[in-house]
Parts: C-alpha cells; structure tokens; sequence
C-alpha cells in the first residue's frame, strides 16, 4: 500500500461494493430510484443555494449523483439541475426588481443598493455553482464531456445571465447598464460618486456572461454580454458627451482655455477607462474622444485670431522677444506649457503632424513678412531717440537689423522646438522651409531673383552682402576691437568686449546663407562689395583683423571667403577668389614700386598704394567705363584729365610696368573714379591731412598755387585765391557730369566739410556756380576724412542724360549698380542652365521634356530656383544652336546632337 501524499489525490467513484449495496437497497424500480435520489440532490443543492451547507454528506451527494450518471440518468439530471437553479434565480430576480422599484420610488439616482445586490446575488450564485459543481463532478465528466454540454459551473453562469440579467427582454441587465454609463458620465462631470469598486465588478461580472449558441451538440462561444449589449450603448453615450463636452469647451472662445480643458479631461478619462474597462474598450473609447474633442475642432483652435488665442497667440513671443530687450535679456517669454500641451493632442491624432506643419509654416511665412516693417519701426525709433542723423531708409542699418532679427527668430524657435515639441526633426525643419520662404520672397518673373519686400527693395542675398560688408568695414577699421554693428543691441551674442567679432561675423553668415536659396545671387552681390571695400579702402587698411584666437596679422577677407567656400562648394565664389588674388599681387606690386623708387631716389614722386585689377574678373558694373578715362587720340577725344602734380608719377609708373617685358601682353588704364587721395593742405589757421576720393583730390588740386611772384616763388594758394565756375572744373578734369556734382557736394556744401566756397551757397550745384578755397574752414583733429554724400542726396536722380530719344531718364549710380549685378547673376543662370542641359543631354541622349525640367531642378537647386520661362529658352536656345533636337513625331521629346 502506497503512503498518503505519495501519488496525486483523485476523487473516484465508490467502491464496487458500496455501489452493489446501493442498488441492492433499492426497490429495483429505476424510476423510483431516480425520483429518491433526485430528492436528495435537490433537496442538497436548495440548501447549498440558501447557503446551509454544514451539515451535508459530500460523499453520499456525490454518490447518488455518480449512480444516476451509471444508470444513464445524465440527461435527465442534468436537466433537472438546470431548471432547479433557473427556478431559484427567478426568486431572486424577484427580489432585485423589488430593490429597483424602491430606488425608483425613492427618487434615488445612485441606486448604489441595487448593484450593491446584483453583486451579492452575483457572488452568492457564483459560491453556489461551486459547491454544486462539486458533487456533479462525474456529471461533468461523464455525461457532460461526451455530449459537449456547458459544464455545472458555466451553466450556471448563463442561466444567471438568462434568467437575471436577460429575463423579460433583458430588463435588469438595461437597467443595469443605464445606472452604470450613467455613474461613468457623473464621475466624467467631476461628480464625486461612491460606486466605483461597484462598476468594476459589475463590468468583470458582464464580461464573464457569455453569449452563446447550441447547434446540435457543437457549442459555440461567441461575444460576451459586455460586447454585445453594454460597450455599444457606452460608446454611444461616450461619443454624445464627448461632443457636448467639446461645444462647451469651445464657448470658452479662448484657445488657451480649450486646450488646457481638453488635455485634462483626455488624462482622467485615459485613467478612468483603465480603472473601469477592459483593454478592447480602450482604443475604441480614445480613438472616439480624439477625433471629437482633439480632430474635429483642433483647426478652429490654430486658426483663432490674437485675441481669442490661437497659434498666433502662442508664437506672438517670438516676435516680441526679439525686439523688447527686456523680455529678451530674461530669455523671452514663451508659451511653453500650451504648445507643449498642442503637440501632444496633435500627435494622439497625427503622427506625422501634418495639418500642424501647415498652419505652422503659414504663421512663419506671415510673421516674417512682417519682420521688415518690425525693423523699420525699431530703426526708426532708435533714430528719434538719438541726436544723430536718421538712417531709417539706410540699407546697413535695414540689413544688419533684419538679418539679427531673422537669426535671433531661428534661436526663439528652436528654444520651442526643444521645450515644447520634443526637439522633433521634423517640425523643426517645416520651421526652416517656412524661414526660407518668406527671407527669400516673392519670384520675380522676370530676372528670376528674389526680391523681398523691403523698404529698400534690396532681395535677400544682397542684403546679406550689405550686412557682412557693413561688418568687415568695422572689423578693418579698427582691428581686435569691440565695436558693434548698427543693430547689435538686439543682438545678444555680441554682448561683452570677450566676443570674438570675427567668429560671429562668420557664424552669423553662414547660418543665414543657408536659408538663402540663390547662391549665385549672394555671389554676384559679395564680389561687387568685395571689390568695393578694395577699391575704395586704403591697401594699408586691408589684410589685417583678429583671428579666432586673438592673434593680430590674419587676412579676415580670406578668412570668410575660406568659410563662405567650406559652406557653398570649392566651385562657388570663384570670381571673388581671382579677384583675392589680385589684391595679393597687388601689395607684392606695391612694395616692388616703393622699393625701386628708394633704390632709385625717386622722392619727388608721390607716393602710390597700387590697385590692379583684371578687368574680366572684377565685376562689370565698375570695369564697363575704364577705357573712357583713356585720351583717345585716334578720335581727337578728351578722357579723364589727371593733374599736372601726378603727371610724372603715373609715367614713372607706367616705365615701371612695363620694366623687363613682364607686363608687354598687358593693357593699363587708370582708373580714377576709384580709390582715395590724401593730401595736406595748411590753411590760414592749421595744417590738415585730408582724405577725400580721387575725384576730389583732382578737383582740390586745382586751387594749388598756379603762379609765382618775381623771384620764382610759387604765390601761396590763399594769396592766389583762385576762383573757378563749376564749367571750368569740368572743363579741367573731365569727370563726369554726376559725379562732379556729388564730389563739389561733399568738400563745398556739406556742413563742417567745406574746403571750398560754393557762391551762391546752395545745396544744389548749377553750372555757373563758382568755387574757391575757404580760408575759415577749421576741423577739432589735422586728420579729416571727406565721405562723398550719396546719390540720392545729391539729387542726381533728378538730371537727365541725352539719349538717341532724348527721353529718358537718368538712373542713379545704385540703380545702375544693382541692374548691371541683375544682368550679371541673369548671364550667369543661362550659362549655368546651359551647361546642365547638356551635360544631362549627353548623358540621356535622349529624354522627355518634364523629366529634363525634374533633372534641371535637381542639379541646380543649390545653386538658385529656376524659372520655367527661363528654362525654356534656354531650351529653344540650344536647339537654335544644334546641340539638341526635338523629336519629329513627339515634341515633348529632345534628342541630343553629338
């Protein structure tokens, strides 16, 4: 015999001969027999149901019941057992309805007391069906298994379901169900209720009533009475509450309101159906609470003007910030928590933002096309708190403030990106397209430039080259200092003398240089202001700033055309690289000059800095008019007239030039409209060293003394007194009609200026003006620099120029300036566009028209945006040329020409 505990316990059925003696017993009649027994198991299972189960012999029980299956009494007990529990459950279906009626009476919209009872029949019944289940064990696993019945157990489960919560069409379980959603929808409301351990029970309870469905002897489970009856009326429910909810909300009108209302109630109903629901109610409730509280109105939200506080609203500060110092100084004022709380909400119904990206970029592009007229305002209420002279229509001053502006805007946004929108790539560069789109402006159809809407009309690339031209010239000037631009008081990273100006110079361009979209615009418009601070600078003046580190002798042009070039390509900028290296050539050539006038004794030569420049590499809107300045003697033409001091210079020079051949295949203009002269003139009450441009040089040293007295002296300039009118100075110098007038201007009537006397003292100059020397001029400082007033100022715009017709208007130098940059940058996109066509050509040989404009787009889009206008001529130009062909029977079709 085998020790207790040493095989796994089963219960089996009784002894052979208890089950002999029990039959023996018996009258013989079957019938007898199963009504005794049935008596007793009845009798049994009403005791265990009214909870009486102490004194109950498990043994006989499950004997008796282990006879009647033998005796092939399965059916008929099985069935017996149903309708004696069906009965009970009747009973106390009856006492429910009661608990209901007087909730009802009563007035009492909790009924806490009647799922309180459900949940006690419920447990009760559950307890009962466990115990019963216990003695029909060889009931379960006999006559059950073999007939593919519903065991005791889960019979019992859905006879409480029919017999309870179904009976009389379903009338306890809806009511069950309206007193359920209708707690859910109190606790929604921010009522307090008492009822929740009650919920969740009662809903684990409907999950574990399932529907089923007897075909035959097969058994079908199918869903539960949670799925079929409670969820789709809860959904209902959810989905007319959500939506009132969200009406409400919207009545707030504030979008800051809504938002914040939204994102609270979304987190306690997350937490509210993870305590009530199961998991399958999950996403269904969420997806139904997003696309009504979050899908269906989150546009109306972006969309709110100012004052109800929409996106407008919330980005308002990054506008504000840059120009309010104050806010500024303390790291801006940001509506962190609300665009936090918009791209989570966002990102519950759209991943990939993109309805986000859209009003985003809209409010980028519309805010930054007010960003010119924000700097105007700043401009200009900087220049009415100030003594000095206004520069609101000053290009530096639009040029240095706006590209601050744009930058410092760059720097508030990426601030939100990181607080507020996780630091998301994506949005961050929807930013930046949208920064692109409104720096870069409005497509000019004509040119193909980019003209932004400005005060100046300048578009973005030059305004850049203004930018950083303004900022070298102070960084030449004064080496190693301190000093800040026009605009760097919106400026933060400039704070402090510890700032390296040349570093931040450089980051500052190049982080703008990559939202510009034309390149080669900026190209063109750096080489014109890079052969202008050239030639209008002393060479002394050039190659020298402060390094990264500090550290004086480092060329800050070939610094930046380093970076610019690391940014935009070794390819890019390579007429500003050969025009570099004509600056270089030019100091050699300069020290060889200096050196062979001391190795020959040459003093009385005036001392030369020498600018050479290549014509075809420096730009043509100041190389078109160089030989004009050349005497033509085959046409008996007059140029420009130098004067008889620098005479002998120029021919020493030119001898020099020339020296050993090394110059024979070369050409040497002079070219005064370039440059400066300083000179030292003592006037009557101090001597001055004065620097003016050529132009005016040449114009002053026609009051040098002209004669001498009887012994050979030459008279004294103040002595002489020499008067000429304003045709005698053309007559004498040949300069140019406009600029003689600019340069009689700036030494004749700009205040604390006048080296000369203009009679009659007017702002403009007529023709028969007449000049001479003024003996009562006087300056705080021996050095005084003469700045040539601009074109606008002195109404050169208003003369007229004769032309074939006789009609037209004269254009000032800048207009000129800018037209002959545009032809430049227009010339250069048809060579470009050319040589990528053919380049594409030979590779195809042949391809259609669309996929010729997609390669096109691609290969130049670094380079600028290409016009379809443009593009087709180039197209019909090349075919004109015979380098492609269209195709006889397809013309959207080009074939290339070997």
């Amino acid at each position: 015999m085998l020790p207790p505990g040493s095989r796994r316990s089963k219960i089996r059925p009784p002894r052979k001969s208890l089950v002999s003696s029990s039959i023996g017993n018996s009258s013989g009649d079957s019938v007898v027999d199963y009504d005794l027994s049935w008596s007793v198991l009845s009798n049994a299972i009403t005791q265990i149901q009214n909870k009486n189960v102490s004194k109950l012999s498990y043994e006989q029980l499950y004997r008796k019941a282990y006879i009647l299956v033998l005796r092939k009494y399965g059916a008929k007990l099985y069935d017996d057992v149903s309708l004696l529990i069906k009965q009970h459950l009747l009973h106390k279906r009856q006492n429910l309805l009661t608990i209901l009626n007087l909730s009802s009476s009563l007035n009492n919209s909790i009924n806490e007391d009647f799922m309180k009872a459900v949940l006690v029949e419920w447990d009760e019944h559950l307890q009962s069906m466990k115990f019963i289940s216990d003695v029909l064990m060889y009931l379960n696993r006999v006559y059950v298994k073999e007939h593919k019945k519903l065991l005791i157990y889960d019979m019992g489960i859905q006879l409480f379901k029919d017999n309870i919560i179904k009976h009389e069409n379903n009338e306890l379980g809806s009511k069950l169900i309206e007193i359920v959603v209708g707690e859910i929808t109190k606790n929604r409301k921010g009522e307090v209720i008492t009822t929740k351990m009650y919920i969740t029970k009662i809903i684990n309870m409907l999950e574990l009533l399932i529907e089923t469905s007897n075909s035959g002897n097969d058994l079908q489970y199918g869903e539960n009475y949670y799925q079929r009856y409670f969820e789709p009326i809860f959904l209902a429910s959810s989905e007319t509450f959500f939506y009132n909810l969200s009406q409400e909300f919207m009545n707030n009108v504030l979008g800051t309101k809504y938002l914040h209302d939204a994102y609270r109630f979304i987190k306690e109903e997350e937490n509210r159906i993870n305590f009530y629901l199961p998991a399958s109610t999950y996403p269904k409730i969420i997806d139904l609470m997003n696309n009504i509280i979050i899908k269906d109105k989150i546009d109306k939200i972006l969309c709110l003007p100012l004052e109800q506080q929409g996106l407008s609203y919330w980005l308002e500060p990054v506008l504000s910030n840059i120009f309010d110092q104050n806010l500024s100084s303390k790291g801006g004022n940001h509506h962190f928590t609300e665009l936090k709380i918009l791209y989570e909400l966002l990102g519950r119904i759209d991943p990939d933002y993109g309805l986000f990206k859209t009003r985003l970029k809209d409010l980028v592009i519309f805010q930054g096309n007010t960003l010119p007229s924000l700097v105007k305002e700043t401009i200009s209420v900087k220049d009415d708190s100030s003594s000095s002279k206004k520069s609101s229509s000053n290009s530096t001053a639009f040029a240095s403030t706006w590209i601050n502006s744009i930058l410092e805007y760059q720097n508030q946004f990426s601030k939100i990106v990181k607080e507020s929108f996780s630091g998301d790539a994506i949005l961050e560069q929807c930013i930046t397209m949208g920064m692109r789109e409104f720096i870069n402006g409005a497509l000019n159809a004509s040119s193909g430039s980019k003209k932004l809407n400005t005060s100046s009309g300048s578009s973005a690339p030059e305004l850049l080259s203004i930018y950083m031209d303004y900022r070298i010239k102070q960084l030449t000037k004064n080496p190693g200092s301190s000093s800040k631009s026009i605009s760097n008081e919106n400026d933060n990273d400039m704070n402090g003398s510890s700032v390296d100006q040349t570093d931040d110079l450089i980051n500052k361009s190049v982080a703008f240089l990559r939202f510009v979209k034309d390149k080669d615009a900026f190209e063109a418009h750096y080489a014109n202001h890079f052969a202008k601070r050239f030639l209008n600078f002393k060479t002394s003046s050039q190659g020298t700033s402060v390094s990264s580190n500090g550290k004086l002798g480092v060329d800050i042009e070939e610094l930046i055309i380093s970076k610019l070039g690391e940014e935009m390509g070794t390819t890019s900028l390579h007429k500003v690289i050969k025009m570099d290296k004509d600056i270089k050539l030019s100091r050699e050539l300069t020290k060889d000059w200096k050196g062979y006038v001391n190795q020959n004794h040459k003093k009385s030569l005036i001392e030369l800095d020498l600018k050479v420049c290549n014509v075809s590499d420096w730009p043509k809107s100041m190389t078109k008019d160089y030989k004009k300045f050349a005497r033509d003697d085959t046409n008996n033409e007059i140029g420009f007239i130098w004067s008889r001091q620098l005479r002998s210079t120029i021919k020493e020079f030119e001898e020099f030039w020339f020296t050993n051949k090394r110059n024979d295949n070369k050409s040497l203009y002079w070219c005064p409209k370039f440059g400066s002269m300083d000179l030292r003139i003592t006037y009557p009450t101090k001597t001055y060293d004065i620097s003016m441009s050529t132009y005016a040089g040449i114009i002053m040293l026609l009051f040098a003394p002209q004669s001498t007295d009887s012994g050979g002296n030459e008279v004294l300039a103040f002595d002489e007194m020499r008067e000429l009118t304003y045709d005698e100075i053309r007559e004498l110098t040949g300069i140019p009609e406009a600029d003689l007038k600019r340069q009689l201007q700036s030494i004749a009537v700009a205040p604390r200026l006048r080296l000369l006397i203009k009679v009659p003292m007017t702002k403009e100059v007529n023709n028969s003006d007449v000049f001479k020397l003024n003996e009562k001029f006087k300056s705080p400082s021996t050095k005084v620099k003469v700045l040539t007033v601009s074109a606008s100022s002195s109404g050169a715009s208003s003369l007229k120029v004769s032309t074939s017709n006789d009609a037209a208007s004269a254009k000032t130098v800048q207009e000129e300036e800018f037209e002959e940059v545009e032809s430049s940058i227009l010339e250069g996109r048809k060579i470009e566009i050319n040589a990528a066509i053919v380049r594409i050509m030979k590779s195809r040989r042949t391809i259609n028209h669309n996929d010729l404009i997609s390669e096109l787009v691609k290969q130049l889009q670094n380079r600028f945006q290409t016009l379809n206008i443009l593009i087709k001529r180039r197209i019909e130009d090349l075919i004109e040329k015979e380098y492609l062909k269209r195709d006889d029977n397809d013309r959207s079709l080009y074939h290339y020409v070997a």
